[in-house]
């Protein structure tokens, strides 16, 4: 990470890498010993005539009718679905959620991410998929329950499923602590204890740079295992100079402090394999010598993983196939289904043991994913922190809070003055907005 800059981590971005990387989803607290009831792929209750299915990116404007088609989600429709045909449309000029509305364009499927729910409420293109739950018996229970809580802050109904979620955890370069001969990092470690980890890791060898630790601050809050939120729906407005966001900044600002550690950034843990630890999501790595563990936790809340980071598949207000649209849901999140790319590696959403047991099984490296020996159980924490609220400021907030972060590293301001101005700064921000 650089001094003065921080990586823009973005909704576009993530919802590429949940696509075209993965296309995972994670369960809310997802204990193999947990039992579950199953879902198995229903059979179609609907018409077989020819139908055209439009499916709606909400969050990225990048994304192709091709890619989907190509996704597990895409070729899962095709192979369920044979009736259906899909028009694909994705947000971007003229074709955002309130322009689709005054077009009066018709959208059945919605595919997000949790920071597209806002704008999506604000132009009530959700539906409250409530009846179709108890209309088709579906068992809430069998997904993460977070990931349907998180939902209910927008009018308080259920407006689609998770399909998929960002995998996060420490990773690490195992070739880098075997050459300094230093203990791997373990499950269950503090921020404090790899914060001096990371100090240890730190170091210039034959003239090579080694990092200790690299991490995005944007997707850690995100994440953020203190389930804190950088507006307050309830007094309306923004509260980002509470201890708990001064602990929360600082945690992270230190590592970008040590000495030697301020260019630290996580492209070099998979480009130039320099970096010793690195908290985020997996990626494609052409090396094989790294593994994971549990992502560390705050000693404020200890045992508490991150929150669920997931994409969702919704039903549109205005699909006039809101039976056919369910049944596609139903099927993404059968244990068929999700068994398939559990052993292909991507992290179900389901809470079926078996499903999760198979996780990695069959990949072998022929989709860029060999999970073979690696300590996959890092990717399940066993409680999972509650989901924040997002809003429709969180984008405004975020910039001023990456300024604050930035001021911190550099040292030109403490965390209390920065934060204070981070907060001052985006309330008369939100207030221009409200105008």
């Amino acid at each position: 990470m650089k001094r003065k800059r921080l990586h823009k981590w973005n909704t576009a971005t993530y919802m590429t890498m949940a696509l075209t990387l993965f296309v995972t989803a994670c369960s809310s607290g997802a204990n193999p010993a947990a039992t579950t009831s199953k879902e198995e792929t229903p059979a179609v209750k609907n018409s077989q005539e020819p139908v055209e299915l439009v499916v709606y990116n909400a969050s990225n404007s990048t994304a192709t009718a091709e890619a989907f088609m190509d996704s597990d989600i895409g070729k899962e429709i095709k192979a369920k679905f044979p009736q259906v045909t899909i028009k694909f449309i994705a947000t971007g000029k003229g074709t955002t959620p309130n322009e689709l509305i005054v077009s009066g364009q018709p959208v059945d499927l919605i595919l997000c991410s949790i920071f597209s729910f806002p704008s999506l409420a604000d132009t009530q293109l959700l539906y409250d998929i409530s009846e179709l739950i108890k209309k088709n018996s579906y068992d809430l229970n069998r997904l993460g329950p977070n990931t349907v809580e998180f939902q209910k802050q927008f009018g308080g109904g259920i407006y689609g499923f998770p399909v998929a979620s960002a995998p996060t955890a420490l990773f690490y370069n195992k070739d880098i602590f075997d050459k300094f001969g230093v203990p791997y990092p373990k499950d269950g470690m503090t921020w404090d204890e790899t914060y001096e980890l990371a100090k240890k890791m730190t170091r210039t060898d034959a003239g090579t740079n080694y990092y200790g630790f690299a991490t995005r601050y944007p997707f850690m809050y995100n994440t953020n295992q203190l389930s804190l939120s950088y507006y307050n729906p309830t007094t309306q407005s923004v509260q980002v100079t509470d201890d708990k966001f001064r602990l929360f900044m600082e945690n992270f600002t230190r590592f970008s402090q040590i000495p030697g550690n301020e260019k630290a950034n996580t492209d070099m843990f998979g480009k130039e394999k320099n970096v010793a630890m690195m908290a985020y999501q997996i990626g494609r790595w052409d090396f094989d010598s790294w593994d994971m563990v549990s992502m560390p936790t705050f000693k404020e809340a200890p045992g508490i993983g991150p929150q669920d980071y997931a994409t969702y598949m919704n039903i549109a207000s205005t699909s006039k196939n809101k039976d056919l649209a369910f049944e596609i849901l139903r099927a993404l999140t059968s244990d068929e289904y999700q068994m398939k790319i559990s052993k292909a590696g991507t992290l179900p959403v389901v809470t079926t043991p078996e499903v999760i047991k198979a996780f990695g099984q069959s990949a072998d490296g022929s989709n860029g994913r060999n999970f073979k020996g690696k300590h996959v159980e890092a990717f399940f924490a066993k409680e999972r922190a509650k989901p924040s609220f997002v809003t429709k400021y969180d984008d405004i907030i975020a910039k001023r809070m990456t300024t604050a972060f930035n001021a911190i590293v550099s040292g030109e301001k403490d965390s209390i003055s920065a934060l204070r101005e981070a907060q001052e700064g985006a309330s008369k921000d939100i207030a221009s907005m409200k105008k």
